[in-house]
Order: C-alpha cells, then sequence, then structure tokens
C-alpha cells in the first residue's frame, strides 16, 4: 500500500466551500496535507468512488435542478497522477435532495437515496464519449409513498413525509438493495436485477415508531448480520439478514450514548473496522464517536467507550484503508480531525485536526 493515500472531501455550497477538496494523508504519520480545491460543485454531499479508483461519483444534495423538482449526480474522471478532476456528465435523480448512493459489484448502476424525494433511483453507468462510466438517463425510480409506505408522525418535524436515507447492496449476493426511510420508520427491501438496474420492491423490516434509521453497514466477517445506526433514537439496531429470502430480523438494541445524557442528539455515521472487531458511530449533539466491540461469536455490540469528536456535529468519518487512522469531518465546527486507532482494543487518540468548511463527506481514493 502507498504511504500517501488521496482523500476528497466535499460539503455543502458557501462562500468557503466551493466544491470538492483534495488532500494528501500520510499513512507513516497519519498528517494531511490540503492539497486544495480540484473541482467547483454545488452541494457534493456525499461521494462514491469506483474501485480503480477511476472515477468519482457526486450527489449534488439540492431541490432544483434544471427547472424540476430534483436532485442530480455528477460522474468525474479522476487523474490517477494528481488527484484533479474533470466532469464527464450530470443526470437528475427523480427526487430532490439525493443524500445517498451504492455502486453495484460490476459497476454498471449507481443506485441513489433521495431524501426529500422519498425515493430510491437506479442510474446506469454507461459509454459516453471517450469514457466508459458516464451515467445513462435513469430508468427506475420507486417512491415510498406509492409502495404504501406511510410516515410515522411520531416526530413531527421530521417525519411528516418519507425520507430515503441511504440505499445498500447485501454482500452476499448484490441482488437485495435496501434503503431506510427516516420518515416511515423502515427498512424497504427491493429485488435488484444486476442486469436491466430495475428495482422491484420485496419486502420491509418495521422499526418502532420515533427510530429514523438513517445508515446500515453490514459486518465484513459475516454477511448475514448488519446494523443500522437511528437518527431519531439513538440506537444501533443489529439485524439478521436471511440472503435467500430478502428478510431480516432484529437481534439487538443498544444506545449510542453514554448513561445520562439527555440533551439532544442526532447520529449520523455508521462504519466498522477493516478486522471486523469494532463498529463506530458519530454523535452529533453529544459530538462524540462511540465505539462497540463487537462479539466474535454472536454478533453482539458492546461499548468500549465515547471518545470527543474534537469538534462540533460530525456528520461523517473514514477509516483509512490500513485500518490505523480515523478520519472524522465535523461539520458545523468546520474541521477534519485525526485519530489513531488501536486495532485491537478499539481506544482512539487524538492526532491533530485541519482547517475545513464545513465537510459533510470525507472518501479515500482506492
Amino acid at each position: 500500500m502507498k504511504n500517501v493515500l488521496s482523500l476528497y472531501v466535499s460539503g455543502f455550497s458557501s462562500k468557503e466551500n466551493r466544491g470538492i477538496y483534495l488532500y494528501d494523508f500520510d499513512t507513516n504519520s497519519g498528517r494531511l496535507s490540503a492539497k486544495g480545491l480540484v473541482i467547483e460543485a454545488e452541494d457534493p454531499s456525499y461521494l462514491v468512488a469506483s474501485s480503480s479508483g477511476e472515477y468519482i461519483y457526486a450527489l449534488n444534495e439540492v431541490k432544483k435542478y434544471q427547472g424540476q423538482n430534483t436532485g442530480y449526480v455528477s460522474a468525474y474522471a479522476c487523474d490517477k497522477k494528481d488527484g484533479s478532476l474533470t466532469l464527464i456528465n450530470q443526470q437528475p435523480t427523480h427526487g430532490e435532495n439525493p443524500c445517498h448512493a451504492t455502486l453495484d459489484v460490476s459497476h454498471r448502476h449507481l443506485l441513489v437515496a433521495n431524501y426529500y424525494g422519498g425515493s430510491v433511483t437506479s442510474i446506469p453507468i454507461e459509454p459516453y464519449h471517450s469514457h466508459i462510466h458516464a451515467f445513462g438517463k435513469p430508468l427506475f425510480t420507486k417512491k415510498h409513498l406509492d409502495l404504501g409506505f406511510q410516515p410515522s408522525h411520531t416526530i413531527p418535524d421530521r417525519q411528516a413525509i418519507p425520507h430515503a436515507h441511504s440505499i445498500d447492496l447485501d454482500p452476499a449476493t448484490g441482488t437485495w438493495a435496501i434503503s431506510m426511510d427516516l420518515g416511515c420508520d423502515a427498512a424497504v427491501v427491493y429485488r435488484f436485477n444486476k442486469e436491466t438496474g430495475e428495482l422491484t420492491y420485496h419486502s420491509a423490516f418495521q422499526f418502532e415508531k420515533g427510530t429514523g434509521p438513517r445508515h446500515l453497514k453490514f459486518a465484513p466477517n459475516n454477511y448475514g448480520l448488519c446494523y443500522v445506526v437511528t437518527e431519531l433514537s439513538n440506537e444501533v439496531y443489529m439485524l439478521e439478514f436471511n440472503s435467500q429470502e430478502g428478510v431480516f430480523k432484529e437481534v439487538q438494541r443498544i444506545t449510542t450514548l453514554p448513561e445520562g445524557f439527555k440533551e439532544v442528539n442526532t447520529p449520523a455515521e455508521i462504519d466498522i473496522t477493516p478486522n471486523g472487531k469494532f463498529l463506530l458511530v458519530c454523535n452529533r449533539g453529544h459530538n462524540s464517536i462511540a465505539v462497540f466491540c463487537i462479539d466474535e461469536l454472536s454478533g453482539k455490540l458492546s461499548i468500549v467507550d465515547h471518545y470527543p469528536s474534537k469538534g462540533v456535529r460530525p456528520r461523517h468519518f473514514t477509516i483509512d484503508p490500513t485500518g490505523e487512522y480515523l478520519l472524522v469531518a465535523n461539520k458545523d465546527s468546520s474541521n477534519i480531525v485525526v485519530f489513531k486507532m488501536n486495532s485491537e482494543e478499539g481506544h482512539l487518540k487524538f492526532l491533530h485536526t485541519v482547517d475545513h468548511p464545513t465537510p459533510s463527506c470525507v472518501l479515500f481514493r482506492p
């Protein structure tokens, strides 16, 4: 593995934040070095990279695009030498505020969750002039309201309408696309056609009302287990997923907060260390990283500790490919913090912080 990795950082547009930025990350020292703005972009709140690192896809989290009530996605070609990005093309997502996406294994489709659209969309990736990873026109969009899902209204200001907050593919078969709907308190399962990109509704797991499921992460060592962070109830749900039948079963719930904390908090990102031993969640409000130990046999979680994020409202984080470092994007304090990770015990040690305007996504280029 290279000693210096490329890190892309994006966020919502402002006078200070103009698009997608590039940093060098030294895996020997854990130091971040700013390389500057690589391309201007409108509200690129979330980034996805192709496995080769040749292409970067950005979700432009807006409500209007070319006069339509929709957000859009941008495909970029990535220069492997200097990390610069060149826009290939853009396509609407057929839903407002796209906020999360995933690539299928063959890199033939990008699946997108539209937050205010309350929908998921499948966008083909196809040849375009000299590029083979451009976006085609979206072919399939599913609105959760049209499928019969109703918003919970348990927390009125957050659950008045469906809110598709993420979409992921099951790693065992790649045939199940799973969307977390924060507004309907549901995990919506679609059958995914790998050839056409079509999404067909299959089943749903209903969370307790007022839970607000946000993001999902499958266990790297056991594809039958996954974990969901719930934004409104401050929990992690451990679920069993039957990849033959496409259904979930609840196993465990555990809070993301320390005992006695009563202030407003909304967890955001969830991830698992490469060795599969620890699960991490960022808390916006408590402003911490909760580290859980994953039981080797049962997969159940137990808390290791809560570590200050060294900033305000950590929205996103990433674990470097070596599994030795954690990089946290504190959106409201405009900084990125680097922690050293103990891969055997799960402890975090603060190393340093870098100022960056309102970061919402941090992504290592493969």
